[in-house]
C-alpha cells in the first residue's frame, strides 16, 4: 500500500502547524519553507483541509492557518479523506460491472477485500496527529 503525495504533503504541513501551535497563525510560505514543500500545491491542499474543518484561516497581514481541532482529534484517516484519498479502497466493489475481473460471480474475494479495507480504515483512524508529532 502506498501513501500518496497528497497525503504525505498534507500530513507534513499539518505537523508543521502542530509543531508551531501558538495563538499566532502560520503562513503557508513558512510551512512550505520549513517542510520544503511546493507553495501552490499546499495552497490547494489547505483549501480541502479547510473545507473539511481540519484547519482554519486567519485573514490579514499577520494571517495564516491554525489547526481547527485538537491534535488528538485529527486522525490520519481524516487527513486522507480531506485530500480526496481513496487508496485503501478494494479493487473489487462487488458491483455487477466489476464482475468481469472476478473468477466467480459474485466475486469470491469481495468479503476479504472488505475486511482488509475495514481493518485498514480503523487503523488509519486510530493514528492521531498528536501521536505522529510525538514521533518526530
Amino acid at each position: 500500500m502506498n501513501i500518496s503525495t497528497r497525503t504525505e504533503y498534507a500530513l507534513r504541513a499539518l505537523t508543521e502547524l502542530a509543531l508551531n501551535a501558538t495563538d499566532k497563525p502560520v503562513s503557508i510560505n513558512d510551512i512550505c519553507k520549513n517542510q520544503n514543500l511546493p507553495v501552490k500545491y499546499i495552497e490547494q491542499l489547505f483549501r480541502k483541509l479547510k473545507q473539511n474543518n481540519l484547519v482554519k484561516s486567519i485573514h490579514g497581514a499577520k494571517g495564516g492557518y491554525q489547526l481547527a481541532l485538537d491534535l488528538n482529534d485529527i486522525s490520519l484517516k481524516d487527513i486522507m479523506n480531506a485530500v480526496d484519498e481513496n487508496n485503501i479502497a478494494p479493487y473489487c466493489s462487488g458491483k455487477p460491472e466489476d464482475h468481469a475481473h472476478c473468477i466467480g460471480l459474485p466475486c469470491g474475494f469481495k468479503k476479504l477485500w472488505d475486511e482488509i479495507n475495514e481493518h485498514t480504515e480503523n487503523y488509519f483512524d486510530s493514528i492521531k496527529l498528536d501521536q505522529i508529532v510525538a514521533r518526530l
